[in-house]
């Protein structure tokens, strides 16, 4: 008997960005992973000369679906990018 796998069901994440919940809910093959550094350790990062790797850099990664994704790099593209 072979079972069937349920499909992954992932929800955006892009809200801990926007300060909004995203209603986004869906496969999880629509969804890309976005790193960004926030907001209030920018300067230290920038005055470091960026050193630092994820997670070490107080980086966040977040699940997001593709097209909020592309708004998030879109809007602020120093300090977030697709990782994946």
């Amino acid at each position: 008997m072979t079972r069937k796998r349920k499909p992954r069901v992932s929800h955006c994440e892009c809200g801990e960005w926007t300060g909004e919940r995203c209603a986004w809910t869906g496969p999880i093959e629509q969804t890309v992973l976005v790193e960004y550094m926030p907001e209030q350790y920018r300067a230290s990062h920038k005055a470091a000369g960026n050193v630092g790797r994820y997670p070490h850099n107080g980086a966040i990664r977040i699940r997001c679906e593709r097209s909020c994704a592309e708004s998030i790099v879109e809007y602020d593209p120093e300090w977030a990018w697709i990782v994946e």
